[in-house]
């Protein structure tokens, strides 16, 4: 124990003998493992989190399967008979998301709640931040009781006493009787709602009887399983109940099961997304290796310095395991002020990792923090950065020759070793490999953003609106809509309005229909299938979407519910070579006929860079009402300033209505933008950062160099070499280094290009203009990082260099 406080006294007394040189190692490896730890702090938060609740190995979320969606919802009947039926689960509660229209006393705006069931917050074991949690009473009590979000209790009400506070929700008075912890978030993560009614009580909310019909899933169910209970044990339970409310409904429960799914193995909303989480860690473990190979340099670099010292100290009796173990510990002194401060770095990061957040209108909330995870995988960061780079280095010096190492010619000419420049090699290569994939990530980005999705997105409101949540039958809302419609279109500036069931770049699944243009009986025969869009008069044209033939619905068509139009690659498919317009297909469930009115464009309605799709648009028929309808407005200016003049008009018609998620189409157009955009940023931030970290190596690297060797340039010097000459002597020699690892670089790079190439949209992997430029920036960047040492080598003193040490 003696000789390892020795050891760490000497190890910290070397490191602030060379202040540069610690500060720079330290720099290094900050940002090495400052990057992997703000990457793991968000997939910690992505996929972690959400197993952090009381006994969490008992938590699973119970999904209904089925063809095409292993991971579905429920809905509440199914969700009562589950409660009734289960004989696995100490508690099974559900939570479904919806917009409440909050009346504040000035104004009625939108904000989000969680309808939970009344055992929710129980089964999850939260313990509020001030007043109670839901009770069995509260299903059937007078008042409708609320907990609210920490946020939105210090924001909203003022953050004081809870007692007597009332909210006013979808016209309806509410009795707040908790606050939650403001670091509480469901099993669901991620969704930050406001407020928290119990799902018992909606019909006293004025909801829609379509929330407890059975052919709508919108509910996430949780069970918590009874002691003793195997998760093997619950899915077979669950089995019994998924064949039990088969045999009750067949028609609603064909092809559908209940499963269960362990809470330790992650949301079933983002799992699927864990790989991509993963990869994002390796990418950004490359960083952290480059890093290593940085200070790995730096520490080959300086023990050339040290050969004397190391060779003294082996010859004073100090073994090879001593001496290893002294590096060792100069290593981990640095790595651990570099792990210091990347926990600060990934502690400070929430705001950062906002930048890649979804733009979704839903509200979200990661919660990015320091906890055991980030903390231990940090730990193990530290003990590698610390101990790897240094291994090499160490075992080099206990090789160093003690009589070759005391004489004066040691000094002269002294070059850095094989290994070093192999590392610096390695660092220029991984830099190029970053640096091209970035390009290759941007060309895509900016490809797919400046494509055309078939319509003209400029002059464009989308205003999403769901009357159903605020109590309004398909009828009403249907009226509703009528009336909005007409006073928008008077609206001055506006030059076109129309409604529809969705437009492009919804979030949600595909809605499917069956279609068959030669007769065929889709009840009873398998036909083509093909997204299906329910829309109003007009709706084309307010769009801006090209007709290619026939021409668009009119009101009489939409009341009737008659006709159809289809997308110019459907038409293609069905009637090839032909006429579309006139034709006659049978449509949906019930085989409807429908005569072909008009031949659309092809529209992109999922992503930017989707392949155009089979695609029939069909009146909005008035049950469709009762759900979501987005309302589209075409202008004649920008849209933004028209967004409080719609606004207006919905409140005009209900002033109890909240004036809905409104958005112009570029605003929209960031959802299906943000996989590529996250990926260019994800891809540009690695790259700069590995730039960064070479060019620092380099640096590092080629300035101690010159500072072994100034002895060296001041003979050079007296014997006639220019400054200019020497100059290129240490520029040349860091050029030596720069375009093997390009070169190297460019050979990855290509690697990485054709696997990448599925994930690029219009850009062409092997594109040489992409490696030229990269080369080009590559090779300027190590120039510049040996600049400053050549300037320095060219100020060798030659009368120094000759006088006798």
């Amino acid at each position: 124990m003696d000789a390892l406080r020795t050891d760490l006294r000497f190890a910290m007394r070397a490191l602030i003998a060379k202040p540069g040189f610690a500060a720079l190692s330290v720099l290094t490896l900050a940002i090495g493992i400052g990057v992997n730890a703000v990457a793991f702090s968000a997939v910690n938060a992505f996929l972690f989190k959400p197993s952090t609740f009381a006994d969490a190995a008992s938590l699973g979320w119970i999904g209904v399967r089925s063809p095409g969606n292993p991971y579905g919802q429920t809905n509440w009947p199914d969700y009562l008979r589950l409660v009734e039926s289960n004989r696995a689960f100490d508690g099974v509660i559900a939570e479904g998301r919806m917009p409440l229209a909050f009346d504040d006393g000035a104004s009625v705006r939108q904000i989000w709640g969680l309808l939970v069931s009344s055992n929710y917050l129980t089964t999850m074991r939260v313990r509020p931040h001030a007043g109670r949690l839901f009770t069995a009473a509260d299903r059937s009590a007078i008042e409708v009781p609320a907990v609210v979000s920490h946020r939105f209790w210090t924001t909203e009400l003022g953050g004081g006493s809870i007692a007597g506070k009332t909210l006013t929700i979808n016209g309806r008075s509410v009795s707040v009787v908790g606050v939650l912890p403001d670091a509480f978030q469901g099993p669901g993560g991620f969704y930050s709602p406001d407020v928290w009614i119990p799902l018992e009580r909606i019909d006293v909310l004025g909801m829609s009887d379509r929330l407890s019909a059975q052919f709508r899933p919108w509910l996430g169910t949780v069970g918590r399983l009874a002691p003793g209970v195997t998760a093997a044990q619950a899915s077979a339970d669950l089995q019994t109940v998924s064949a039990r409310l088969a045999a009750e409904s067949p028609q609603t429960h064909k092809d559908r099961a209940l499963v269960f799914n362990s809470m330790l193995d992650g949301n079933p909303e983002v799992r699927g997304l864990a790989p991509f989480a993963y990869i994002a860690i390796g990418i950004v473990g490359i960083v952290l290796l480059i890093a290593c190979f940085n200070v790995a340099g730096l520490l080959l670099a300086r023990a050339a310095d040290r050969q004397r010292e190391t060779s003294v100290r082996a010859a004073l009796g100090a073994s090879r395991g001593r001496i290893v173990r002294q590096f060792a510990l100069e290593g981990l002194i640095v790595a651990g002020v570099s792990g210091a401060a990347a926990v600060l770095i990934a502690n400070w990061s929430a705001d950062l990792l906002s930048a890649f957040s979804l733009p979704s209108p839903i509200p979200q909330r990661l919660l990015i923090g320091i906890d055991r995870r980030v903390i231990g995988f940090t730990a193990v960061l530290v003990a590698i950065a610390g101990i790897v780079p240094t291994l090499v280095p160490a075992f080099q010096a206990t090789r160093a020759d003690l009589l070759r190492s005391m004489r004066l010619e040691v000094s002269l000419g002294q070059r850095g070793s094989r290994t070093r420049n192999l590392f610096v090699v390695a660092q220029i290569a991984g830099s190029t490999l970053f640096l091209s994939i970035a390009a290759l990530m941007v060309q895509s980005f900016v490809t797919t953003a400046g494509r055309n999705p078939g319509f003209e997105t400029g002059h464009l409101l989308v205003v999403e609106l769901e009357p159903a949540d605020f109590g309004y039958d398909a009828p009403r809302s249907h009226a509703f809509f009528e009336d909005l419609v007409a006073r928008v279109r008077a609206l001055p500036g506006v030059e076109h309005a129309a409604i529809a069931d969705r437009v492009p770049f919804y979030v949600g699944f595909r809605r499917l229909t069956k279609i068959s243009a030669d007769g065929t009986d889709c009840r009873t025969a398998d036909c083509r299938s093909a997204a299906v869009y329910a829309i109003g008069a007009d709706h084309f044209r307010a769009l801006g979407v090209r007709l290619i033939a026939g021409r668009e619905f009119t009101i009489a068509d939409v009341k009737a519910g008659d006709g159809a139009i289809v997308s110019d690659t459907l038409a293609a498919k069905l009637w090839p070579g032909g006429n579309a317009v006139g034709q006659w297909i049978r449509e949906g469930p019930e085989s409807r006929v429908r005569q072909i009115v008009g031949v659309a464009a092809n529209v992109a309605h999922h992503m930017l860079n989707e392949t155009p799709g089979d695609y029939i648009y069909r009146p909005i028929a008035p049950s469709e009402f009762g759900d979501r309808v987005t309302l589209i407005v075409r202008t004649a200016t920008p849209s933004a300033p028209f967004i409080s003049r719609v606004q207006q008009q919905i409140q005009a018609l209900d002033p109890a209505m909240p004036p809905g998620s409104a958005k112009t189409m570029e605003q929209r157009m960031e959802m299906p933008l943000w996989p590529v955009r996250t990926a260019a940023a994800f891809s540009t931030t690695c790259g700069a950062l590995a730039l960064l970290l070479a060019t620092v190596g380099l640096f590092g690297m080629t300035y101690l160099a010159v500072g072994q060797r100034t002895r060296e340039f001041g003979i050079r010097a007296a014997l006639g070499a220019t400054r200019l000459r020497v100059a290129r002597l240490v520029l040349g020699e860091g050029l030596r280094l720069a375009i093997p690892g390009v070169a190297l670089g460019m050979i990855g790079a290509g690697v990485a290009g054709r696997a990448l190439s599925s994930a690029l949209f219009q850009v062409h992997a092997g594109d040489p203009l992409n490696y030229i430029a990269v080369a080009l920036v590559q090779t300027g960047v190590a120039l510049a990082a040996c600049l400053l040492p050549a300037v320095r080598a060219t100020r060798a003193d030659p009368a120094l260099a000759l006088r006798a040490e």
